[in-house]
């Protein structure tokens, strides 16, 4: 099953925890959830993929005495067996490449407190949804089509992520948003889609996007797509940017097939937009 049983390595966390109540939840967590993750990910040790799963929204180590009532909640919910039919129709949809699909609470997952409801990161063959228990079952399906299509338009580029410029990270972004757009309608696509209107857009675009379409530089681009750091743009500037280009290239170019658009180049993307360079 694509979708990994990954509630296997969440309940052998738990019961490890039970246990060994003098050691470390952190070097347990480690061991219970990132150790398997070397089989699909072999290039990573676990103490790599520990940190890159924390940093993306996996729950806390300290956590651990509150996540078993959290796996339940979202074994009952059939959370597992949703994503993986989900991904099966996805996969058929845009012929997209082999994936493993990794499911884990999120950070304080039954916090009040916490607004952070759910999050995604694609990484090579492997797709990781980091979600809380009460999640909408078409929240769940979007987060899931945003990153598979993310591993679709990659493996149609044949490039990793780290590869790409600033243009083609804007379109990847916006590519699988519009893809949520596509599959589910409005409701379900993320805040920032809508942040900005095309005219406040488009003159950040001609003024400060344009020159820097071809920068490579990771912490660069992130300041783009985030607007933060140095030039301090506005609030997720560059995703609301790459939604809005494959949005408005669709509305004057569409309808397309069903995976169609996103076997376009970033430069047909962009010249058939409502932008220009």
């Amino acid at each position: 099953m694509p979708v990994l049983n990954s509630r296997i390595w969440l309940r052998q966390f738990i019961e490890e925890c039970q246990k060994e109540r003098g050691k470390d939840s952190y070097f347990l967590q480690t061991e219970a959830l990132c150790s398997p993750l070397q089989q699909t990910l072999p290039d990573s040790s676990p103490e790599e993929l520990h940190y890159f799963l924390l940093s993306y929204g996996l729950f806390e180590p300290e956590e651990w005495k509150g996540i078993e009532r959290v796996v339940d909640r979202m074994e009952k919910s059939g959370l597992w067996e949703l994503a993986d039919k989900e991904y099966q129709r996805l996969k058929r949809r845009w012929a997209g490449p082999e994936a493993a699909v990794i499911i884990f609470p999120i950070r304080q997952a039954l916090s009040a407190e916490n607004k952070v409801k759910k999050n995604g990161a694609a990484f090579k063959n492997t797709i990781f949804l980091f979600v809380s228990p009460d999640l909408p079952e078409e929240e769940i399906k979007a987060l899931l089509a945003h990153e598979y299509n993310h591993l679709c338009r990659l493996a149609f580029l044949n490039k990793e992520e780290a590869g790409l410029c600033l243009k083609d990270i804007l379109v990847l972004e916006g590519l699988a948003e519009f893809a949520v757009k596509e599959l589910y309608g409005e409701t379900w696509l993320a805040p920032w889609s809508r942040l900005y209107s095309f005219e406040k857009t488009s003159k950040i675009w001609e003024s400060v996007f344009v020159p820097s379409l071809l920068i490579k530089e990771k912490e660069a681009c992130n300041e783009f797509l985030y607007g933060k750091g140095s030039r301090h743009f506005p609030k997720w500037i560059g995703y609301c940017i790459g939604f809005q280009i494959v949005d408005s290239f669709n509305a004057s170019q569409g309808p397309l097939k069903a995976n169609e658009i996103y076997q376009k180049t970033a430069d047909e993307l962009i010249k058939g937009s409502s932008f220009s360079c």
